[in-house]
């Protein structure tokens, strides 16, 4: 069904659904591999979306709104990225709440190429804690598993979840809400909106000392890499979040 359009997709619903609702049942229904996209971003450089098929994207989103429930209520109240009732402005606003109570030094850990490098055997271990439909669970690690087309070539997934298609957020979530929890369990103030976070420290030497453990834990426990380069310890009116400074926000 790839090269079908939503508009089309309730006629050819009509006639594949039952097809459909069999392999789903019996466990042989196999993902297509996403569509590589290339989107341009500001600075010149692309960031690559993998879109799914019509088809595909509607197993997905079936999926996603049978385990959203379930999973999201076990999210840290720090995280505001892809979840509903919760937003960029609330996330903008508690950091300011962070500066307002003293802690005036971030410590900004940027990872690079997040949704490319997410841990599958990891995710996939910390889905069987939140869902015990193993008929769920297989579809889901079939879809990280699908490959992807880049140009006609194939490519073979062994990691990431890429974004573009309705499962891809809470998946991301997933991931780190293992890094919530470990800076939740250590007491940091921080806020996170999908792989953007930043924890408030009250000095710079505190901010050093956290972004060091911080970026062992990232390496270590998630396999993820941090862009050294973006990275950085400084003043909170010296940093942007979200594409926002506290020091434009507050009027200072």
């Amino acid at each position: 069904m790839d090269g079908i359009t939503v508009y089309q997709l309730k006629s050819h619903m009509e006639k594949y659904y039952q097809p459909l609702k069999e392999k789903l049942k019996d466990g042989s229904y196999q993902p297509q591999p996403v569509k590589r996209v290339a989107i341009p971003k500001a600075d010149g450089s692309k960031r690559y979306l993998g879109i799914p098929c019509v088809l595909d994207r509607v197993v997905q989103q079936a999926i996603l709104q049978v385990i959203e429930p379930i999973i999201d209520p076990h999210f840290s109240d720090n995280s505001y990225g892809f979840r509903k009732g919760r937003s960029a402005h609330q996330a903008i606003k508690k950091a300011e709440e962070y500066y307002q109570e003293g802690f005036k030094v971030v410590v900004d850990c940027d990872l690079k190429s997040y949704f490319d490098t997410i841990h599958h055997q990891r995710i996939r271990g910390y889905l069987d804690y939140f869902i015990s439909d193993k008929m769920v669970l297989l579809l889901i690690w079939k879809f990280l598993r699908s490959g992807i087309l880049d140009k006609d070539i194939y490519i073979e997934t062994k990691k990431g979840a890429p974004q573009g298609g309705p499962l891809s957020p809470i998946l991301a979530n997933v991931y780190l809400n293992m890094l919530d929890r470990e800076l939740e369990k250590r007491g940091h103030r921080f806020v996170r909106y999908a792989d953007d976070f930043v924890i408030y420290v009250k000095s710079k030497r505190a901010g050093e000392r956290v972004m060091e453990s911080v970026t062992a834990f990232l390496e270590q426990d998630l396999q993820l890499t941090i862009n050294q380069e973006k990275s950085q310890v400084c003043g909170a009116t010296k940093s942007t979040f979200l594409g926002f400074n506290i020091q434009n926000l507050m009027g200072k």
